[in-house]
């Protein structure tokens, strides 16, 4: 996986489509990963440095038109459920996107029933996500915290 911080992570396995990783600066934490035939890369996964919580990443190779840090009003739609946010934005290794921290870790985990995830940045076209698999990824991730 690209766009995070290879020597700080551990593939933990594959689940329907998904890769799980371990990312020992995360507490340890785990995630789901997928990359897209676009080239966008969705990240999901724990933050357990402290309190867990959850956080989910988009990233693409192309040019996101983000900057490092940078505050982005963000909407969520899970099937129609509408949820707001911000996201910061992040630049590396050949990668751009941002990522948003989700203070209810049972939001990331309920996405495993949903369908699509349309990701809108305020200004921005929308990036949908197909949660196809997430239900047996989730599953794994779940299993691949609860080893750390």
């Amino acid at each position: 996986m690209a766009a995070t911080d290879a020597a700080a992570q551990k593939t933990y396995g594959t689940e329907a489509g998904w890769d799980i990783l371990v990312k020992d600066d995360m507490g340890p934490g785990c995630l789901i990963t997928k990359s897209n035939a676009d080239g966008t890369q969705i990240q999901m996964g724990v933050d357990a440095t402290g309190e867990r919580r959850g956080y989910m990443a988009l990233y693409t190779k192309a040019d996101a038109n983000v900057d490092p840090n940078e505050k982005l009003p963000v909407l969520f739609d899970v099937d129609g459920q509408q949820f707001s946010g911000e996201a910061k934005g992040q630049v590396m290794d050949g990668y751009r996107g941002a990522f948003v921290w989700v203070n209810n870790l049972d939001f990331i985990y309920d996405l495993a029933k949903k369908k699509t995830l349309t990701i809108t940045p305020e200004g921005r076209p929308p990036i949908t996500v197909n949660l196809a698999g997430t239900d047996a990824a989730f599953k794994a991730l779940r299993a691949c915290q609860d080893a750390q």
